[in-house]
């Protein structure tokens, strides 16, 4: 999930699906983009799904991950935010159709409002964990375990500083994939959820 689009939720899945494969697990990415489906080869592009349909696509797509190899862990690309004027609808119904056991939320560190929308602003991080785990609970109780952050535009003294930042406002374990690897990432979401690393 994440605090708006365009912010790397597909980048975030696909390296912590790259690191848990590193360490033995069997895990699966899962597309539900046109560039996650070129990526993997397989997938739905659920903006492109009516949206009564949506849960169960993305049903269908857990179901398929977990046929493809993903018997120990799947990771289902996020689509959307909860929090954006335009593309709420997708981020619910993949959350409410996926039903996961765990919450990665993604963020570009240091915005403050939903990109494209001046004068929308975000919700701080708390209330944004807050608002994925209330979301979740029509289906299954999902906690957000470790916040992915984009720290594009930051050195890397400044992007270690805002993960740090994030961990003390929120109390979850933060960092970036892409800069830093997605060791701490999977190490929390893996010890939160009760399965071995």
């Amino acid at each position: 999930v994440g605090s708006d689009c365009a912010i790397g939720k597909k980048t975030v899945a696909l390296e912590l699906d790259r690191e848990a494969r590193r360490r033995g697990f069997a895990s699966q990415f899962v597309p539900t983009g046109q560039t996650g489906i070129a990526i993997a080869g397989w997938g739905i592009a659920v903006d492109a799904v009516i949206a009564d349909f949506l849960a169960g696509a993305a049903e269908r797509l857990v179901i398929e991950g977990h046929r493809r190899g993903g018997e120990d862990v799947l990771f289902v690309e996020g689509q959307g935010s909860l929090v954006h004027p335009a593309y709420s609808g997708v981020t619910m119904g993949l959350l409410h159709g996926a039903a996961p056991h765990a919450l990665v939320l993604c963020h570009l560190a240091g915005s403050t409002e939903v990109d494209g929308f001046p004068g929308h602003p975000l919700p701080p991080l708390p209330e944004l964990v807050e608002l994925h785990e209330r979301s979740s609970l029509p289906v299954r109780r999902a906690r957000v375990e470790a916040i992915a952050l984009n720290t594009r535009g930051l050195g890397d003294e400044e992007a270690r500083a805002a993960a740090a930042e994030v961990e003390a406002e929120t109390g979850i374990t933060a960092d970036d994939p892409v800069r830093f690897g997605a060791g701490r990432l999977l190490d929390a979401l893996m010890a939160r959820t009760r399965v071995p690393v």
